[in-house]
């Protein structure tokens, strides 16, 4: 276990002096676990979009036992398509507008359909 490992992963690079003094204080057992926890706590920010700047430097990071913090990691959902994006949630909207396909209508005139009583909705 070396500071070197942590410092190489830790994203925020700032008071390296500092950060080795508080991670050598560490019992090994206390650097091995705040070394195995990093990774969560570095997929935790990206997946918060932290800024830079509101990661912890890391001799607070060490100095607070942050390592122990329980963190959540919820992933991000995909964005939702619009319903005219494609043929299912086209005919998703129709239903839910009441328009009725038209026999021989194409996905464009239905659409247009959809549009016109989205509008009238309003």
């Amino acid at each position: 276990m070396s500071f070197d490992e942590f410092w190489k992963l830790y994203p925020r690079k700032i008071k390296k002096r500092d950060s080795e003094k508080a991670f050598m204080r560490l019992p090994a057992h206390e650097q091995e676990a705040a070394l195995e926890a990093l990774p969560n706590h570095i997929k935790y920010w990206k997946a918060k979009e932290t800024d830079q700047e509101f990661i912890p430097h890391a001799c607070t990071w060490l100095n607070q036992a942050r390592w122990e913090d329980e963190i959540e990691i919820k992933e991000k959902a995909p964005p939702s398509l619009p319903w005219y994006s494609d043929e299912q949630l086209t005919m998703r909207k129709a239903a839910e507008v009441g328009v009725t396909p038209l026999a021989g209508e194409g996905w464009s005139e239905l659409r247009k359909r959809i549009s016109d009583k989205i509008r009238q909705l309003a």
